[in-house]
Parts: C-alpha cells; structure tokens; sequence
C-alpha cells in the first residue's frame, strides 16, 4: 500500500519550493506546515479517487497539495487574536506568536493564493481538475467554510446552530476534498452521494472528538463547543453514533475502503 502522507508531504514541499517565496515569508510558510498535520484532507482526496482506478498523475499531485495549502491558510487564520486567538497549535506556538500577528495574516493569505495557483495549474491540463477546482472553491469559500466561520463569530445562540457551524467550517473542507476526487475520478452518483454521507457524519463526529480531546489536553471543552452545550456522555454517544452511520454509508454502498472505515473508527477513538 502506497504511503499516502509521504507522497502528500513530498508534493507539498515541491510546491513550495516552486512557489517563488522570498524571506522571511518561506520561513513562515515553512514553519506552519513543520507544526505537523495528519494531512487528513488531502488523503482523503486521494483516497476517493483512487478508488476510481486511475493513476496518480501531477494534476492530482497538485491538487492534493493545494487542499492541504487551503487547509493551512484556514488554521493560521482562526489561531489569530481577532478570532480565536490560540498561543499552541500541536504543541508549538502559533504562526502569529512567533512572527507576529501582521506576518501571520499575510502568511494566511500567502498559502490561500499558493492553493487557488496549485488547482488552476492543474485545471490547465485536464478538464475534470477544473471542474473539482470550482466545486472545491464553492465549498470552501463565503457559501462554505468562511460562511461557518462568520456565522460561529455572529451567532446569539450557540446551541442553535452548532449542528449547521460544524458542518460548514468542518464537513464542508472534507466534502470539498473528497468530491473533488469524485471528480477527478469519475465516481458514479451513486457512490458519490455515498461519500457525501460520510464526510458529513464522519466530519461532524470528528469535531466532537477534537473537543472531547480539548478536555484532556487544555483542561476544558471551549465555550462554543459541542461538549459544552450538550456534555461529555452525551457528546460521546453522538460520536459513536455518527461514525456507525459513517461507516454504514459505505457499507450500504457497496464501497470498499479499509483507510475510511480506519478513519471513521480513529476518530471515534476506537483505534489507534
């Protein structure tokens, strides 16, 4: 079985090193993706159109970074002091305590261009790439990720809206991921409608189980937060339950996938 985060961690170097950045902005570049990173999304781009049979090509080498470029840009963005102001990021200090907050805006932005340059250059060579490009920029942009961003920032009542906040800053960057490998893979309605119910069941289960982990690591689930509104056991049966229905997804699909069954069950916190 093929390495998947090794080949994602080589195709994210090359497009960095390729990406023209003058110091210190490489060094910050560089700094946030040395923070760590399961590259998660990425994965599971690959992973889905793997699925399809296809060969893994440079336009789906690109993509994949690109998805991780994205992925970055959002997390340096929340860390800062006008949103959730964050000093640790994996155990080391956010881009913005270490470069200050100017650096790290402009960081964020860096890496939002690097990934919208990544897809276009693989939408230039193949017509499915720009295709999963603009599907990929719908879901993660104003209508998507950055709408759930907005709306947890302007919401009166949390508990309201959590269901509709965790779907769209976290299920809708998977999605995105995972469809655009649909795409690009050629998937069948079916089997894609299948993945959707997936990514949207694993992806909210996913969210709790990072608040279920705040508890342990910063001594409490955050004030906008699944645990906080509902409780630990009922936060953990909820995780239990959507990853079965996750899983059940696939099954009932017919899909065949041992890495997302894994996935589903890691974030459950029933494997290692």
């Amino acid at each position: 079985m093929i390495d998947r985060k090794q080949l994602i961690e080589k195709w994210i170097d090359r497009a960095v090193a390729e990406a023209g950045f003058d110091e210190p902005l490489l060094s910050i570049v560089k700094y946030v993706f040395s923070t760590g990173g399961k590259r998660l999304r990425p994965m599971m781009f690959l992973e889905t159109y793997l699925l399809g049979g296809g060969e893994i090509t440079e336009p789906i080498e690109n993509f994949a970074a690109a998805i991780e470029c994205l992925h970055q840009y959002t997390l340096v963005h929340d860390d800062l002091p006008c949103m959730d102001n964050d000093e640790l990021r994996r155990g080391k200090p956010t881009c913005h305590r270490m470069f200050g907050e100017a650096n790290a805006l402009l960081a964020g932005d860096a890496l939002l261009n690097l990934s919208f340059t990544l897809l276009l250059k693989a939408a230039s060579v193949s017509s499915l790439a720009a295709k999963a490009a603009y599907e990929f920029s719908v879901l993660t942009g104003g209508s998507g990720v950055v709408g759930g961003q907005v709306e947890e920032i302007n919401c009166s009542n949390f508990r309201d809206s959590v269901e509709e906040i965790y779907y769209k800053k976290t299920c809708y960057l998977i999605w995105a991921s995972v469809k655009a490998g649909a795409i690009m893979a050629g998937l069948s309605k079916k089997a894609t409608d299948a993945l959707k119910r997936y990514c949207f069941d694993f992806g909210y289960a996913f969210q709790i189980y990072d608040d279920l982990m705040d508890i342990t690591e910063k001594g409490g689930a955050a004030e906008k937060s699944y645990v906080s509104i509902y409780g630990v056991e009922n936060s953990v049966i909820e995780v239990k339950k959507r990853t079965k229905s996750a899983i059940d997804a696939l099954t009932m699909s017919g899909i065949n996938s041992e890495f997302f069954v894994d996935l589903a069950l890691k974030a459950a916190g029933r494997k290692e």
